[in-house]
Order: C-alpha cells, then structure tokens, then sequence
C-alpha cells in the first residue's frame, strides 16, 4: 500500500529546505548589493577641452567607483565660458548645485571668495597621501592662506622643448657658428633664445624637402595664451625677492604697465617672426603637433608635450632626439620697489595652468565628495595617468619621479624618462616662482590683458599702449570688485 503520509512528510521537508535556501541566497544578494554610498549622488563639473584633455580620466573613473561604492557619479562637462558662468551662478542659486568643481588654478579665488569650497580634512590628506605632494603645490597652489582647500589632480609648469638631434649635428652646429658666431647650445636667456630662433627659421634644416621654423609658442585669443605670456615675461619682471609679481600688494597698482613687462611683451611679438604661418591663432596642441611632426626647432609647452613626443601617433620622433631645459632667463631683472634695473641673471619657473579638485563646502554628501575626490587625486591614480598621452595630467608628486616604469612602458627609454623629469624637477624647485592670478576676478583681469596683447600681436597698438590700456582695466576690475578686498586676497594668495 501506498505510503501518503510518507510522502507528504517529504514534500513538506523538501518546501522547508527550499525555504531556507531561498532566504540565505536572498541575505546573501542583500550583502552582496549593499554598499556604501548606495543611494547618495553627487555631481561633477569640469569643462570641455580638446579631446579628452582633463576630463576624461574623471569620467573612465567615475564609472568604476559607481560600481565599488554604489554612488551615482554625474559628471557635466559644459565649454569653457558655459563651466565658468555656471560655477560663478552655482555659488549663489540654490537650484544650481554642483559638489565637486574640477578647475584651473586661476579660478581658486572666485572659489575661495565667501568661503565656497571646504577644506580639506585630515583623513583625506592620509588618503591621498599628502606628505608626497611636491611643497610647490601642497604650501601654494593648494592652499591659501596656509590652508589646503585643493586636491592634487595635476600639476604644471611650463618648459623649454628642443630638437636634440638637430642641435648636436656637427654640420648644424658649424652653420650656426659661422652665421652668429657663436656656438650653439640650448638658450639660458630670451635674447639667446630668439638668435636660435632665427637662425633655425625659415630653411630645410632637417633635409625632408620641407621648410622648417625657429619655434612655436601658445598665441591663440581668448584661449590660455597669457599663461606663456606671463612666463616670457616673468625673467625680467618676477624679482627672486619679491614674491608679488602681477600687483603691488599693499595697493593692487597693477605692474604689467612697466619696462619689464613691456620688455616680455616684445619678446613675446617678436617671437612670432620666427614661427610657422598662423601661430597667432595656435592654441596648446597646435603646438604640440608642430613639434613632434618636425615642424619646428623649439617649442615651449607645459610638461604634455614630453609624453606627447613619444606616445602620439602622429611624432616622428623618438625620445632620443627630444630636449628639455628651463623656460629662458634674462640678464637683467627688474625691480618694482626701487623702479630700476639690476644687472644679473634671473631665471624664472612658471607653475601655472595646474587642475585641482574642489569640495563644495555646501554639499548634501561631503564625504562621499571628498572620498571621490580623493580617488581621482590618490596616488595611485594620478601616476597611471601621468605617463599616458592625452589626459593633461602632469607629475605633482615626489612619487611621479621615481616610478620610470610608468614612463618606459609609454615609450620612454630610461634615460630619456630621467631626463625629462629632471627638468620638470627643476622648474617644480625653483624658489624664484610665478603662478597664476587666483584671485576673485582672475578670469576678468586676464581677458583684459588678452585683448590688449593680442591688439600689440596684431601691430594695431604698440606694446606699451597695450601694456598701459589693459593696466587701466585692470584698476577698474580691482575697484569694481573691492580694492580693500583685493588687496586682502592677494596677500593670502601668496601665503605669507
């Protein structure tokens, strides 16, 4: 006879073992899908460069800390003017918010204006290992006031890039001598530099059937042309014992209208005789392309170009016949506080340029902010990025010149990574220094000065009238601003 009770005792203890697997494998389904940010978001904002230039490895990253920490990463990449008017509007419209501002470091102090960013907490220094972060920009760029409110994305310095091969051919070399009379070697003034510009302008000086140029150089309007301005200018007008540059900073009298800018300033003119047609309208990579296609002999450029060279489809050239050397000095430097000139050589770095990360001091989650943040300025992550083309992320750290495995794997044989890094030391340690304007304003004060130089560019305004124009709208910024208040931020802009 048929055992039914049997049965149903094994149906039913078949239903109870069913059961209890069902709720262990959905405990283990809510352990697996719960994490720590779930459910809270912030929103990114960085602008629009070309290609995928500082905003891209925020984005490819983005992604996978979403899928790590179950937060929901939104990042908005409006253009360069659209990113500066809406971060402005973000601080004062509540319906405007963002969490994180990715910016250049001429907008710090529109950031800093009114308290708008936090700073940075201690546990996010541990992070991301703060103590490796070169003193130039951990004590400056960073900070303000001797308080760190940025994170260190990328780090910039402007740099002087030479044909090597070129330079040391016996038969170019004797050229040179019996044009100038002089021996070639990589210039140490803007006076050296514009003779060897000269020279190489003009002729087939790498017998590929084209015509070669002296050197190119960052002029297009409106773009961040006046950052290299500012570095031609800097040898005669940054006194290694005066830290203020652009302003008196007792009274914010602008010093761009003096002999010592109006000497860059011709420099920077004149500079554009020996270049390839078209440079007044040459933005970054334009510059870069001339270079390593073998269009030119120098190039100045921020520390892109070094990796550019090796790593870009479109080089010709190999590290072995790629230079680096310091921005050009002067002879002769100015000094704002006496009026005169001194006679000797003065050689100046240019940090300027640099992409930091900044916390909205008003966010709804400030610790996810700040752990995203920190992830994108980590150790870690800032070295895969700096030895990869394309990204404009720059070295910043102490750990970014010693890891030459980063650089090799890119294209770099060692010694080139050794030698390319070791002028990008040397800018990053000098002490005598120019960065950029952070004040409030920053963005207004060099649009005035862009428009007057790129007038003197054009030879419609000598350059002392562009010089003497935009120091008047200069005033007129500072006074439309607050000069009491001008004055304040300025001094803590140059942490002392």
């Amino acid at each position: 006879m048929f055992n039914y009770f049997l049965l149903f005792r094994v149906f039913t203890l078949f239903l109870f073992v069913l059961f209890l697997s069902s709720c262990s494998s959905e405990k283990k389904d809510n352990i697996k899908t719960s994490k720590k940010y779930d459910g809270q978001s912030i929103i990114v904002i960085v602008p629009t460069l070309h290609a995928g230039l500082i905003r891209g490895p925020i984005i490819d990253e983005a992604e996978k800390f979403e899928k790590k920490t179950g937060a929901r990463i939104r990042v908005v990449t409006p253009s360069w003017d659209e990113t500066i008017q809406k971060t402005k509007q973000s601080l004062t419209d509540p319906n405007l918010n963002y969490d994180i501002f990715v910016v250049i470091s001429m907008w710090t102090g529109t950031l800093l204006q009114n308290q708008n960013v936090a700073p940075v907490p201690e546990w996010v220094k541990e992070k991301i290992e703060w103590e490796d972060v070169l003193p130039i920009y951990r004590n400056s760029v960073l900070s303000y006031n001797n308080i760190a409110y940025g994170m260190p994305y990328d780090g910039d310095c402007i740099n002087l890039y030479y044909r090597k091969d070129i330079f040391e051919n016996p038969s170019i070399q004797q050229q040179f001598k019996s044009v100038t009379g002089k021996e070639l070697s990589v210039p140490k003034t803007w006076s050296e530099y514009k003779q060897v510009a000269k020279f190489f302008n003009g002729w087939d000086w790498d017998n590929d059937g084209k015509i070669e140029y002296g050197n190119a150089l960052l002029r297009k309007k409106s773009d961040i042309a006046m950052l290299q301005f500012f570095a031609t200018s800097a040898a005669y007008a940054k006194h290694p014992q005066d830290k203020a540059y652009f302003f008196d900073p007792d009274s914010m009298k602008p010093r761009i209208d003096s002999p010592a800018f109006e000497e860059g300033l011709k420099d920077y003119i004149e500079l554009v005789n020996y270049a390839p047609p078209g440079v007044v309208n040459y933005a970054g990579h334009d510059v870069r392309n001339s270079f390593v296609t073998g269009e030119v002999a120098m190039a100045l450029d921020w520390a892109d170009l070094g990796i550019y060279s090796v790593e870009n489809d479109i080089s010709i050239l190999n590290d072995s016949q790629v230079g680096y050397a310091q921005i050009p000095g002067s002879e002769k430097v100015y000094n704002h506080k006496s009026k005169m000139w001194e006679d000797r050589y003065n050689q100046v770095s240019s940090i300027s340029g640099s992409w930091s990360f900044f916390v909205n001091k008003d966010t709804k989650n400030k610790k996810l902010a700040f752990d995203f943040a920190a992830f994108m300025t980590s150790k870690k992550m800032t070295t895969k990025y700096v030895a990869i083309s394309g990204n404009a992320v720059n070295p910043s750290r102490y750990s970014h010149f010693k890891d030459y495995d980063s650089w090799t794997k890119s294209g770099f044989s060692k010694e080139a990574a050794k030698r390319y890094l070791n002028e990008i030391s040397k800018s990053l340690t000098n002490d005598n220094i120019v960065y950029d304007i952070t004040l409030p304003g920053a963005g207004r004060y060099y649009q005035a000065l862009d428009e007057s130089v790129y007038e003197a560019l054009k030879g419609n305004v000598t350059p002392k009238e562009a010089l003497k124009k935009a120091s008047k709208r200069w005033d007129e910024i500072t006074d439309s601003i607050g000069r009491k208040a001008q004055i304040s931020y300025y001094k803590e802009s140059l942490n002392e």
